[in-house]
């Protein structure tokens, strides 16, 4: 396997001519925080941080880096314990905590269209103050939804409802070489081809980076029962 190529002051300035320099972190610009996970099994600090904040860009700055041998690692809020958000490799940490935004509620087809930094909290938040319900519970509601889509996420309500994968109708990504695919829609009936959508769900940044996410939703409980079940 070739050498990952080391980020030198020319890629810099490459790829400041993409998102702008107020939006890199370079050196001992990059805090502690970018070098782990909640885990915290290990310290890996990557050498550039870009705070992307649209799927062009992101399709632009993995173009550059597969031409270059860079590696890339994806990051939402950094909460999740497999260390899929740690660059280990070190190269470029894609931060898309910036891509925080709720994109189309359609409420014929029970779906919602939003930015892979939107936060489960914010995201719950906002469904059910319109009358509707996104099961999917993992524990850190301060995650991102890309997170939760990279990792399939479950929580407590999986038992009842599933787990993260159940609710994908859609995803817009972007490919190690730049290229932006979308797979899937809103419709519930699309069995023709390969299941790429759901090969993308658990991937965990390995095989593209995700840049919007089409949800299902289902119309708010109106009653909700919790049970503690002890045992021996």
């Amino acid at each position: 396997m070739t050498p990952y190529k080391q980020i030198t002051e020319e890629d810099l300035r490459n790829l400041s001519e993409i998102t702008g320099r107020e939006r890199i972190l370079w050196q001992k610009e990059i805090n502690e925080e970018y070098s782990h996970d909640e885990l915290s099994a290990g310290r890996h600090y990557p050498e550039l941080v870009i705070k992307a904040a649209a799927a062009e860009e992101i399709s632009k700055i993995l173009a550059y880096a597969n031409k270059n041998n860079i590696p890339v690692t994806p990051r939402g809020a950094g909460t999740g314990l497999v260390g899929a958000a740690v660059a280990v490799e070190q190269g470029i940490l894609l931060d898309t905590t910036l891509m925080n935004h709720f994109i189309e509620l359609d409420e014929q087809n029970l779906t919602l269209t939003v930015e892979p930094g939107v936060l489960l909290m914010e995201l719950a938040e906002y469904v059910e103050k319109r009358g509707y319900f996104y099961p999917p519970d993992p524990g850190e509601k301060s995650a991102t939804i890309g997170g939760n889509i990279s990792t399939n996420a479950g929580g407590m309500r999986a038992v009842k409802f599933g787990v993260t994968r159940d609710y994908i109708r859609g995803l817009e990504i972007v490919l190690a070489d730049g290229t932006i695919m979308t797979l899937g829609g809103k419709t519930v009936k699309n069995s023709s081809g390969y299941a790429l959508k759901d090969l993308i769900v658990g991937s965990e940044g390995t095989l593209a980076i995700i840049t919007k996410a089409i949800l299902r939703l289902l119309p708010l409980p109106k009653k909700n029962v919790s049970l503690l079940v002890p045992f021996p």
